[in-house]
């Protein structure tokens, strides 16, 4: 149109913009907290200008995802800290499943919280993938077995995708109980046998400490073996990040985890991004009650049609 804006104004217009997206994000996450099965990751970010911090510290971009169900939702929280009081509040009232990595910080949500914690399948084959690649020759060859138990075990949970979650969970039983054990016993055996901190001891330490989380998903057909749903959503994130490299203020962070929220959200509902986006801002100015903007959040999540 032939108007310049300078770079600041737009920063501002994207800010005020995610201010006014704030009651439809809510909504989104009190559906997240009610779920009966969120998953969580984290990644880092950097923000300029944040108070009593240098510029080059290390921020948080968390997400949290519902991976089930015909609509699901991906919510992005940033936060200059990754600690558990920060889980801890990003979960407040959540009671289902919740799957998360090793990461210390979740420890305290099973002490304070009423949820079932669950492990990442992903996470604990990676130790073993790095230990094939990396490590002591006879560390390899332990590794190579290892992966042979992962992969039968992710080859029949292929196999398994497009079943109801009530036989996901009669064959998971039948199936993969049986292997885990063999796992299990395998691992046992052969962990005394490595030094603790080589690769494949860090994989074994990893296997046992997290043994109980990453079984967890077969107490219900409705989960997933990993958490890579979460893993996936991040990466659009960290995809991004490598362009635009840092955001200026705790303000602009903020506005981005809204936008990455609402457009994530969009695209895994199959939503047209661009269209959806362009509704939300033509009826935000004209909501007025809890069941506008309800109507807005169904329309991100692919619940009702565009009009």
């Amino acid at each position: 149109m032939g108007v310049d804006l300078t770079r600041q104004t737009m920063a501002r217009w994207v800010v005020k913009c995610a201010e006014a997206c704030l009651p439809v994000w809510n909504i989104l996450c009190d559906r997240l907290l009610d779920s009966f099965y969120v998953s969580c990751d984290e990644t880092y970010t950097q923000v300029l200008k944040e108070p009593g911090r240098k510029a080059e510290s290390k921020s948080w971009m968390w997400v949290r995802c519902v991976p089930t169900g015909a609509n699901k939702i991906i919510l992005f929280d940033y936060d200059s800290h990754r600690s558990a009081e920060v889980a801890k509040k990003l979960l407040s009232g959540f009671k289902g499943f919740l799957q998360v990595d090793g990461y210390a910080s979740y420890n305290i949500l099973e002490k304070d919280m009423e949820l079932i914690r669950i492990g990442c399948n992903m996470h604990g084959r990676r130790y073993f993938e790095k230990a094939l690649k990396i490590g002591a020759k006879s560390g390899q060859t332990l590794a190579e077995v290892a992966l042979r138990f992962y992969k039968r075990l992710y080859d029949h949970e292929e196999e398994l995708r497009a079943l109801p979650p009530d036989e996901r969970y009669k064959l998971r039983q039948e199936v993969q109980v049986p292997i885990w054990e063999e796992f299990k016993s395998w691992a046992e055996d052969n962990h005394s046998k490595v030094p603790p901190k080589s690769k494949i001891g860090e994989a074994f330490k990893y296997f046992h400490s997290e043994y109980a989380y990453l079984t967890g998903y077969l107490q219900d057909g409705r989960l997933e073996m990993d958490n890579g749903f979460a893993e996936r959503a991040i990466r659009s994130f960290a995809i991004g990040r490598n362009n635009w490299m840092f955001a200026d203020s705790e303000a602009g962070a903020h506005a981005s985890a809204m936008f990455y929220s609402l457009l994530c959200t969009a695209k895994i509902n199959n939503v047209n991004i661009y269209e959806s986006i362009k509704h939300l801002f033509n009826e935000i100015p004209k909501a007025k009650t809890i069941e506008d903007y309800e109507r807005l959040a169904d329309i991100i999540m692919g619940i009702i049609p565009l009009p």
